[in-house]
Formats: structure tokens, sequence, C-alpha cells
């Protein structure tokens, strides 16, 4: 067994996602500790403010996302794998044009959100405090890019420590501007200037990157910018970016449309039942997910063997040891709330136990979810997924007249979940069809 283990962490997919895990519950035991001084010094008021503003941006935020981050880490990995240096180059370009479009829509969105706001809430300050939101995301693309380049080559450790000096940076930023009396104002400010501070920082790194691995440089990028070239990633993009976009608007849409019917500390207990489900997802599948990102592309341009075999093994792996962490988190999270959170938030329990239930359903989705995208089979699950909003929304919508209105949004949750874990049909016939010839591309 020990000669067995000793094998196992010789892997370096195994020890990579040992890494960015031991890295996330560095971040995991941070944001957890922060979110209970945040609601400690919001209260239940202020924290349900800021449940609103991010309900709101992580609603209309579906606009501005042209899918160059997925898209870059998955062509970006390929091309890497294959030492195609030109390539690279190439989609180097192409993140750097849709980067540019997405920063302009961030803009603009920051410009009419007060607008925006007025109309849906009756209160401008909503659309406000959102640019805030918008205008981190903004600064936050230099140091996306640095960490899709750190994560392809490997640099694990780099990479999480990076990410985990941001996040304490955050926090830290946070809990002092929270302490002198500013707000939800001051918590959204810390994500801005952490977002500045680490650009930064990604930009003087990427030359130490670009010359220890044979990089493009940003004029290489727009040397090799060809329209063919970019309307290829583009199309593959645009599914990439709907899917993802899609996805990035579960629990958003639910917490928004339902923040129309009930007041803002409703919506605060939602919020935190929904971040403490998201825990155990957090540490067991996030690594997962973003690693196999990278990982799978850059298998499958080195023309690897065995891959059906390791991501069949890769999957059952990841949905025990992520039942096994959910059950242990519903065990010992709800005793355990009322005591950190104060008694006031004791209801956001019921919200929680739904949810981590739910989320066991995330399990495949973290593996399936590469796949797809590097067989350009996308699309289906962008469909699965606006099928599931539609109808979850809708049950939700409709529900809610006949039944308590957190009855049905527990109905409308579960009916998202069932139907995106219907991915699992289209990745079994991937696999299926999989040739493990040596040096073919196995997946298309």
């Amino acid at each position: 067994m020990i000669a067995s283990l000793l094998r196992t962490a010789r892997i370096p997919f195994v020890r990579d996602v040992t890494t960015m895990q031991i890295g996330r519950l560095v971040t995991i035991g941070s944001s957890f500790i922060a979110s209970i001084l945040y609601v400690r010094f919001l209260g239940l008021g202020g924290y349900g403010e800021y449940a609103v503003v991010l309900a709101y941006t992580g609603t209309v935020g579906l606009f501005t996302n042209l899918g160059q981050q997925a898209t870059t880490l998955t062509f970006f990995a390929e091309a890497y794998g294959r030492k195609d240096r030109e390539a690279q180059a190439r989609i180097f370009h192409y993140y750097l044009v849709t980067a540019g479009g997405a920063a302009g829509l961030l803009l603009l969105l920051m410009a009419l959100s007060p607008i925006l706001t007025t109309w849906i809430y009756g209160r401008s300050i909503v659309g406000l405090l959102a640019g805030l939101v918008f205008l981190s995301s903004v600064f936050e693309i230099p140091f996306i890019f640095v960490s899709i380049v750190l994560q392809t080559v490997r640099e694990i450790r780099m990479l999480t420590l990076l990410e985990n000096a941001k996040t304490l940076l955050q926090i830290i930023v946070a809990v002092g501007l929270l302490a002198s009396g500013v707000g939800v104002v001051g918590l959204l400010l810390s994500s801005l200037i952490a977002s500045v501070c680490f650009s930064a920082v990604g930009i003087g790194l990427y030359a130490h990157l670009k010359s220890k691995y044979g990089l493009p440089s940003i004029p290489d990028a727009l040397a090799a910018g060809r329209s063919t070239h970019f309307w290829r990633y583009m199309k593959d993009g645009f599914w990439i970016a709907v899917d993802k976009s899609l996805g990035n608007l579960y629990p958003n849409i639910f917490l928004f449309v339902f923040s129309t019917q009930v007041s803002a500390a409703v919506i605060g207990l939602l919020r935190l039942g929904m971040k403490l489900a998201e825990l155990p997802s957090s540490f067991v599948l996030s690594g997962i997910s973003r690693l196999a990102s990278s990982a799978v592309p850059v298998m499958i341009g080195k023309g690897k063997t065995a891959l059906r075999a390791s991501l069949v093994k890769l999957i059952k792996h990841t949905a025990a040891l992520h039942f096994g962490v959910s059950l242990a988190g519903a065990l010992i999270v709800p005793p355990l709330l009322p005591f950190v959170y104060g008694e006031h938030f004791q209801p956001a329990v019921y919200p929680f136990l739904v949810l981590i239930t739910l989320n066991l359903f995330l399990a495949f989705h973290a593996i399936a979810t590469p796949i797809l995208r590097i067989s350009s089979q996308i699309h289906i699950a962008a469909y699965l997924n606006f099928v599931a909003i539609v109808v979850g929304v809708g049950l939700l919508l409709g529900l809610q007249e006949v039944m308590r209105p957190t009855l049905a949004l527990y109905i409308a949750l579960a009916a998202y979940h069932v139907i995106i874990a219907l991915t699992f049909i289209p990745v079994v016939k991937t696999l299926r069809r999989a040739t493990l010839q040596q040096g073919s591309n196995p997946l298309h």
C-alpha cells in the first residue's frame, strides 16, 4: 500500500492537484474567517445589500464574458503540449483582442448600471456599488493571462502562492476598511485594490516566464494574428463563453430573480447558506477541474496513450472524495453556523443543507467540461445549461405563486442540477469513441 501511494504521489497530475488543494485549503480557511468578520461588521442588512450587488453583477455580467479565459487555457495548453510556438502566439493574440473587447463592455456596463438598478430596484446605489465590481474585473485581465500561463507550464507552486497572496491581501484590506466603518464600499474596494496590485505583479512575472519557457511576447502575438485563426478560436470561444456564462449564472440568476420579490435580509441568508454549501466543491472540485482544463489538452497535444482509462479513474476518485467531504460538511456546519455567525443567521442552515446535497451533481461536471471543450462539443453543455436556467427560473417564477417562495426556490435549484447532470451522456459517448493511438488526437 505504501509503495502504491508513493507511486501515485509521484504522478505529476496528482502532485500538482495536491499542491493546488493545499493552497486551496489556505484560501478556504482565510475566506471562511473573512466571511465571519464580514458578517459581523456588516450585520444582516449590510450583508444582504452586498449579496444583492453580487447577484446583480453576476447576472448582468453575463454579457461581458467572451469566453477568452477558458478558450485561451484550452488551446494555449494544447499548443504548449505540441511545442508549437506559433500557435501559442496566435492564441495570445486572440486573448489580447477579446480581453480588450470584454474590458470595453465592462466599462460600458459600469456606466449604465446606476440607471439599470434604478429601474430594477428603485435604487441607483446598487449600480454604483456594482461599478466597483466591474472595474475590478477590468484590472483582473492581465493577472488572468499570467495565471493561465503558470497553469500551462505547470508552475503550480508559483500560481498557488500568488493566488493565496492575492486573497490574503484582499481580506486584510477589506477587514481594515470595514473596521474603519466604510461598509460595503470598503469590501468592494478591497477587491479592486488586490486586482490592481497583482496584475502589476503578473505583468512583471511574464517577462521571466517568457524567457524561461520560450513563450511569445506581445509583439509576437500581434504579428501572428490572422483573421482565419482568430475566427476559429472565436467559434470555439463562443460556445465556451455561452457555457461558462450560463454556468456562472448559477446561483446568481436565482438570487437575482428572488431579490426582486423578497427583502435584502432574506437574500443575505440565502447567499450565506449557498456560500457555505460551496465549500466542499471549492475544496475538492476546484483544483481538480482547473488543472484538468489544462492537463487534458496537454495530454492530447502530446498524444498520450490510455487517456480514457485515466479519465475514468479520475472521475471515480473525484466523485468519492467530493461525497466524503460533503457528508462531513453536512454534519459539522449546521450546529456551528449560529454560534459562529450569530443567531440571526441560523435560518441559513436550511439552504445550506439543500445546496450541499444538490452540489453532489457537480463532481462529474468538473471533469466533463474540459473533455467537451477539447472535443469541440462544448455546445452540448451550453444547450443543457440554457435549458437548466430556463426551466429553473420558470419553475421559480411559477411555483412561488402557489407555495412558499423558499420551497419554490429549492425545487427550481433541484431541476437545474438534474438537467446539467445530463452532460454525463455525451462525455461517455466521447470516451467510447476515443482512439488511444500514440500521436493522434483521440477526442476529435
